[in-house]
């Protein structure tokens, strides 16, 4: 077969994904071919990689040297991305790169020193974009010993992003309130990583694993409650509605926290920034509550999909399984939000017509990507690229998919893996691997899922081909119709190709 070496025409069709020049720039004309196969790989992905499946994707392009030579190459000269706006759009071509050569030991020496180098210059600058290099010394650390070290000093990363966080949303929510009230500086000396805090007041505690909130009386503990790097809105909240008490204390000279003024000032303030549902989930009268057992049975969702989110978000080592497959359940207000402004619909998917007019979000993945109930019984997918689907026919096929497929959704919407029994089992016949096993394992057990892959694999065919297929049409001519998430750009004929194979 003649080798194809891709036309100018065609590179600039991916020249929007900003690795693609980089790299066939680099690439010889003996390697523009196989290049060209990698940059159609990295356009092809939609989010940086997470969990280990994620990476092992760049496992096959790590066994040929001659590739690896011009990844790293292109690395090397690239260098510092991470304050470059101009790169933010294919963030996920370069990492993905850095998984590449992550797992060759061709020309290791030079990958390590490269690392040492991004890791020291990114901690330097404190670079939000820089997480992801984190968790990929941290996930492959596991393989690759050598990256061991790595991880541990890239660990400092978590640690500036958590503590950024808290420093620049509180005083942007008190100061919508009370002009310059407060700063990033002086929330971080009154409120994180406090030596000696005072009592009864919110503290919180941020290191490389996560955040742990405390509040103190005469020296001890009267509520300690660890959270993950993730829970950012539920930590911010914490620390403005402490602001916002000590502000209306000081100014109306009480020493009493609880006192009826206070706290009907500080109510009333909060409601100026936060749903009466958000309030109500995070303190019940003002005595500091954050662990209420949280319950979503004022939104639309249908009644099972209620019990679902409420057994997941109430189990925090469950919740972050799902999280680990991009799969982000929030509390009962973050639905409620979005049943009571629909404009996220356009957001996502412009000006257009859903082949389903009744469409209930319920979660969302990590690029902002949505999770929705369809006709109150089907679960589909709205990503963030133009591209939607269906993906089970109801929320127990859904949930007993995720359990035992244990990666993001979209490492099987691929046309070769569904195309037969046969092809799936032979991707999915490895046990998933994930740090999740044991949580994964309960919830299958407790809710008598099958683990059979014929099984699962006849879940999916019936989900992902329904019809109607789920589709938005474009009413406006700067939009185009939505694609399906069988990961192409054709509109529907990627979907209607795999109905015809498996006819």
């Amino acid at each position: 077969m003649k080798k194809k070496t891709p036309s100018d025409d065609e590179i600039k069709n991916y020249s929007h994904k900003k690795m693609t020049l980089p790299l066939m720039e680099h690439a010889s004309e003996e390697m523009k071919e196989p290049v060209w196969k990698l940059v159609k790989k990295l356009a092809s992905y939609a989010r940086v990689p997470g969990a280990m499946s994620d990476f092992k994707k760049m496992a096959v392009f790590a066994e040929d040297d001659a590739i690896v030579d011009v990844v790293l190459d292109t690395l090397q000269d690239m260098k510092y991305p991470f304050k470059n706006t101009d790169f933010i759009p294919d963030i996920m071509g370069y990492y993905y790169s850095i998984a590449l050569i992550s797992q060759s030991m061709h020309r290791r020496e030079e990958t390590i020193k490269l690392f040492n180098e991004l890791v020291d210059y990114a901690i330097s600058i404190k670079s939000n974009s820089a997480l992801p290099l984190a968790r990929n010394m941290d996930v492959l650390s596991k393989e690759y010993p050598d990256l061991s070290d790595l991880f541990e000093k890239a660990k400092t990363i978590y640690r500036f992003d958590a503590i950024d966080s808290i420093k620049e949303r509180v005083p942007i929510q008190v100061n919508k309130l009370y002009h310059d009230y407060t700063n990033a500086d002086k929330i971080e000396a009154e409120y994180i990583n406090v030596e000696n805090p005072e009592d009864g007041k919110v503290f919180v505690e941020v290191d490389e694993n996560g955040y742990v909130v405390r509040i103190v009386e005469k020296g001890k503990n009267i509520y300690t409650k660890i959270f993950k790097h993730y829970s950012y809105d539920m930590i911010n909240y914490a620390i403005v509605r402490d602001v916002l008490l000590r502000k209306h204390m000081e100014e109306m000279r009480i020493n009493d926290i609880a006192d009826a003024r206070v706290v009907e000032a500080t109510r009333t303030d909060l409601k100026k920034l936060y749903s009466d549902i958000e309030i109500s989930v995070n303190n019940k009268e003002f005595a500091y509550i954050l662990d209420g057992h949280e319950k979503f049975n004022n939104t639309d969702l249908p009644k099972d999909v209620q019990d679902f989110l409420e057994e997941i978000y109430n189990d925090e080592d469950l919740k972050d399984a799902f999280f680990d497959c991009d799969i982000e359940i929030y509390d009962e207000a973050w639905v409620k939000d979005l049943e009571e402004d629909d404009s996220w619909f356009e957001d996502l998917m412009g000006s257009g017509e859903s082949s389903y007019k009744n469409i209930k979000p319920f979660a969302r993945d990590g690029l902002g990507g949505l999770w929705v109930v369809l006709d109150d019984e089907m679960i589909g997918y709205i990503g963030t690229e133009g591209e939607c689907g269906i993906i089970a026919r109801n929320i127990n096929e859904f949930m007993n998919i995720v359990a035992v497929q244990r990666g993001y959704i979209d490492d099987f919407c691929n046309a070769d893996i569904l195309k037969s029994v046969d092809a799936f089992i032979e991707e999915y016949e490895e046990p998933r691997d994930s740090d999740y096993n044991r949580e994964f394992n309960r919830f299958i057990k407790k809710h008598g899922f099958t683990k059979d892959l014929k099984k699962i694999y006849e879940y999916i065919i019936k989900g992902v081909t329904i019809k109607p297929f789920f589709q938005v049409v474009a009413t406006d001519d700067e939009y185009e119709d939505s694609y399906s998430i069988l990961g192409s750009d054709d509109g529907q004929e990627a979907l209607e190709s795999l109905i015809e194979m498996l006819e």
